[in-house]
């Protein structure tokens, strides 16, 4: 049975009122031993209070959402824990949300989120078209920050990197290797961000006079880089880029399924720079994003957002960088 004030207002021998009073920080005007007696009481019958009920007068409830589009891609379980050890020091909950892009769940997360009332939301690639969430949230005054995908809807509150910049510097790393047939796998413009980086990809190839040749996934995930992996192989690529690590992965297996040896036979260079790239054989060259930056650059922008009532920021466009490692070599003759 589930303990109540009544159980600890008769266990300490005080007033129901008196143990609601020191429960919600009222309680000033009891005496010391009036507050040990009611917080022995507590500790004796294992009390929980309702979680609603103690914060029905409180301005804030120290929880802050976080939606993303597929925690099983690594980049955002990084992502998360960086912004969750940030605000755990600074008292906040971290309430986690896996969409897996699905418009419908998104809108319930954000329901849910309002109903418990969150102090802000981070929405970490969602669906582009969210016009509807980013309304309610702005109705009810609740902060957000848009991560890793643009919206089509808003043009602030986002803390985001150059994508389109860094397929075209994926690609020219390849190009000055000497590759010209250089294959791409990308995602459908669901997955703006991705989608982006091909268009740099495009820039690049065109401006060497270099045909493009492009697979286009519906998901981003290991499986959609092999598959699309094998249809480039079939048509004779000597290098790969895969607009995000996760693909990649799948990259490598279809290669050494087919008895491609990476680099020799095969340069792949991917994108995000998660952790795993580093255990890849060979370890994967990538476009590193900033991800320790990204998430401590969003936790403290949520904070300040929350203490000043301020609901609208400038976008911030963090760095890239190319990093180097030996997925990729000069093509030979």
């Amino acid at each position: 049975m589930k303990v109540t004030i009544k159980d600890i207002a008769k266990e300490a021998n005080v007033s129901i009122t008196t143990v609601s009073l020191i429960i919600n920080d009222k309680g000033q005007r009891f005496s010391e031993e009036t507050h040990a007696r009611v917080k022995t009481a507590i500790a004796k019958l294992d009390y929980q209070p309702h979680y609603f009920a103690k914060n029905l007068n409180k301005t804030k409830s120290n929880t802050i959402g976080f939606i993303v589009s597929e925690i099983t891609n690594p980049f955002f379980a990084e992502l998360a824990k960086v912004i969750e050890d940030v605000l755990v020091e600074q008292g906040y909950l971290v309430l986690l949300c896996n969409s897996s892009s699905d418009r419908e769940r998104e809108e319930r997360y954000v329901d849910e989120m309002l109903y418990r009332f969150v102090d802000g939301v981070f929405l970490a690639g969602t669906v582009s078209d969210n016009a509807h969430l980013l309304e309610k949230l702005k109705k009810r005054k609740v902060p957000y920050i848009l991560l890793d995908r643009p919206s089509e809807y808003s043009q602030t509150n986002g803390i985001f990197i150059d994508d389109f910049a860094g397929g075209v510097e994926a690609t020219n790393y390849l190009i000055t290797h000497q590759h010209q047939a250089i294959g791409c796998i990308t995602a459908n413009e669901h997955f703006s961000n991705i989608h982006q980086r091909a268009q740099g990809y495009l820039a690049a190839m065109a401006s060497q006079g270099n045909t493009p040749v492009v697979e286009i996934a519906d998901e981003v995930n290991e499986y959609s880089g092999y598959q699309l992996a094998g249809k480039l192989l079939d048509k004779g690529v000597s290098a790969i880029f895969a607009c995000s690590d996760i693909m990649a992965f799948g990259v490598y297996k279809a290669a050494a399924e087919r008895g491609f040896k990476i680099p020799e036979d095969l340069s792949v260079i991917g994108f995000d720079d998660i952790n795993l790239t580093h255990f890849m054989l060979p370890p994967l060259t990538t476009i590193t994003q900033p991800t320790k930056a990204i998430g401590e650059h969003a936790a403290r922008q949520m904070l300040e957002m929350i203490e000043t009532g301020n609901l609208v920021v400038p976008n911030t466009v963090l760095d890239i960088a190319l990093k180097k490692r030996s997925s990729v070599i000069m093509k030979q003759s």
